[in-house]
C-alpha cells in the first residue's frame, strides 16, 4: 500500500469515527465542565503517553482559549505536566498511583476528574477514577473500544468507535477543540 492509499484509509476511518461519535454524551461533558466553571471547582485531566500530550493541551484550550471578560474562568489541570512530581511517586510508591497520590493533594467534591485513554484500562487511570468517585467528583472517561474498564466507572463515558490508537487519540483533540471553541465563541 502506498502512501497516498494508506493516508486515504486513515482519512476515511477519522471521518467515520467522527461521524459515529453520540453527540448527546458529548453535549453531557461540556455541560459538566460548564458546571465546574461556574461553580469554581477544579478540573483535572488524566492521560498517559499520548493521551497525556492531549491531556496537557486541553488545559491549554480551556484555560487560555475559553476566556472572554466578565466570565468565570476554567480551572483545569493535567496531572502529568509536573514531570518531578509524576517521576517521584512512580519511584518511590508505584506508576499505578501518580494520579491518585496528586488527587490526594488536591480533589474537592464536586471537582471533575477527565481521563482520556485508548484501552480505557490503565490501571493509574482507574485507580484514579475510583478515588474520584469515593470523594463525590464528577467522574467522565473518553476512550477508545476496547471494553476497558473505566466503561463502567465514570459518570459520564464517551467510547470512541475505533481500535486505531491514532483515531482514539485524534479523537480527544477533536472534543478539546470543538467544546473549547464552541464555549469562547457562542457562549
Amino acid at each position: 500500500m502506498s502512501f497516498t492509499d494508506f493516508m486515504d484509509e486513515y482519512r476515511k476511518e477519522y471521518l467515520q469515527t467522527l461521524l459515529a461519535l453520540d453527540a448527546e454524551t458529548i453535549e453531557n461533558i461540556m455541560n459538566a465542565l460548564i458546571k465546574a466553571r461556574d461553580n469554581n471547582h477544579a478540573i483535572y485531566v488524566l492521560g498517559n503517553g499520548g493521551s497525556a500530550a492531549s491531556a496537557s493541551h486541553w488545559v491549554c484550550d480551556f484555560n487560555k482559549g475559553t476566556n472572554k471578560e466578565g466570565r468565570p474562568r476554567f480551572k483545569m489541570m493535567c496531572l502529568s505536566d509536573n514531570i518531578p512530581i509524576v517521576t517521584a511517586l512512580g519511584n518511590d510508591i508505584s506508576y499505578d498511583d501518580i494520579y491518585v497520590e496528586q488527587l490526594k493533594n488536591f480533589l474537592l467534591p464536586g471537582d471533575v476528574v477527565i481521563v482520556l485513554s485508548v484501552s480505557g484500562a490503565s490501571k493509574n487511570l482507574v485507580k484514579a477514577v475510583h478515588y474520584g468517585n469515593e470523594h463525590d467528583a464528577e467522574t467522565i472517561s473518553i476512550i477508545g473500544n476496547y471494553n476497558g474498564g473505566l466503561i463502567e466507572m465514570t459518570n459520564e463515558t464517551l467510547v470512541v468507535p475505533s481500535e486505531n490508537y491514532g483515531i482514539v487519540e485524534d479523537v480527544h483533540m477533536y472534543l478539546a477543540h470543538v467544546i473549547s471553541q464552541y464555549l469562547y465563541e457562542k457562549e
